[in-house]
């Protein structure tokens, strides 16, 4: 054979190889064809017991900047006519006494994150879960302060066992870190909060403090700047109200229906600054209420009025940066003599609610031994 034939025969072997490897081959007379096809996806073993469905995080969803929108001193409904009013009038129709206990907190942050803040206010948040793991155990749930104000007004008693969450001067932590706590419980809290201080460092985001209300939070009025209106002029305390009142209405979309005064410093004529905003409810301050512990047996004279612990006025972030801070008060252990408080919450008084702040000294124990007297 000729070299050019030579090379056609192995030419033709090559081609007849590959041919055969491209095609099936036939089935064997009696054997069974499995047919898997390769695009379905395998279908997951049902499991034996149903995972739990976790819970939605809120998404801070992109949106404008609390500074793009112009300062409006006005507490006006038709100031920010985009925002949802308080609905309720500023009337009551029934008196009603109400004793419901408002925490007072104000960081939930590791304390290796909480730069120069005073140790008395920064609770740790393994502390915060176990404080609201406590109050659920014993049958506590929450409320927000417009929930209270609606119910004074409405001369309507919360449910046995409400209590009320509060947290101070709008901290970035109260989103990534107190959130999730509260979430996981199914607790809501009112935040009071700075506007002149959104979207600045280690303060809530403007995006954030959209989320939080739609999360079902609270976002209560603490002045625009975080001034001491109960030391000012009129004036000064007015605009310092209004204006952060209507910036929450035009970040958030709805009116703020709480204050808490800064520093706790109020005065009568700062409750009639804060009365004058007609979108408010109630204002919260940071003394805290009178209880009064029951004589020993054996005792002369009446009952001792006594105050709660942990209530001294909180101190201003931003002043004396490099202080040593002073370190929190101990937590006195639980009294053995059960503590009863009298009326807190009524309508003539709905604008300075007492307060009890909860520091990082505060056991889940005696937080629960706290609100006792109140359930």
């Amino acid at each position: 054979m000729k070299a050019p034939a030579v090379v056609a025969c192995v030419v033709a072997t090559v081609l007849l190889v590959a041919a055969c490897g491209a095609t099936p081959a036939p089935a064997t007379p009696g054997a069974t064809t499995l047919a898997i096809p390769s695009a379905a996806p395998l279908a997951a073993a049902p499991s034996a017991i149903a995972a739990p469905t976790p819970t939605p995080e809120p998404t801070a969803t992109p949106g404008p900047l609390a500074a793009s929108y112009p300062i409006v001193a006005s507490c006006a409904a038709s100031a920010v006519p985009e925002a949802a009013p308080v609905t309720t009038p500023n009337t009551s129709k029934k008196a009603i006494a109400l004793r419901v206990p408002i925490l007072m907190y104000h960081r939930i942050v590791p304390v290796a994150e909480a730069g120069d803040s005073m140790p008395g206010l920064v609770v740790p948040p393994e502390r915060f879960a176990a404080q609201m793991d406590a109050l659920a155990a014993a049958g506590w749930h929450t409320i927000t302060m417009a929930t209270l104000g609606a119910d004074l007004q409405a001369g309507v008693e919360p449910a046995a066992k409400s209590f009320v969450i509060t947290f101070d001067d709008g901290y970035d932590d109260g989103y990534t870190y107190a959130l999730p706590i509260l979430q996981a419980h199914g607790y809501v809290a009112t935040y009071y909060v700075i506007p002149g201080r959104f979207d600045k460092h280690a303060f809530l985001t403007s995006d954030h403090v959209r989320a939080l209300a739609g999360a079902g939070m609270e976002i209560g009025d603490h002045t625009l700047n975080h001034v001491p209106i109960g030391m000012r002029p009129i004036a000064t305390a007015s605009y310092q109200v209004e204006a952060a009142a209507a910036r929450i209405a035009q970040v958030t979309g709805q009116w703020p229906a709480s204050f808490a005064y800064p520093f706790g410093s109020q005065s009568a004529r700062a409750r009639q600054v804060v009365a004058a905003c007609g979108q408010m409810r109630t204002a919260v301050i940071e003394a805290p209420p009178k209880v009064i512990v029951p004589a020993s047996p054996g005792a002369s004279g009446g009952p001792t009025p006594s105050a709660a612990p942990s209530a001294a006025p909180s101190a201003d972030p931003s002043a004396s940066p490099g202080a040593t801070p002073a370190p929190p008060a101990p937590t006195p252990a639980p009294s053995k003599r059960p503590a009863f408080p009298p009326v807190f919450e009524t309508w003539a008084n709905r604008f300075e609610l007492p307060r009890l702040r909860i520091s990082p000294s505060v056991s889940p124990e005696w937080l629960v031994a706290m609100l006792a007297p109140y359930a």
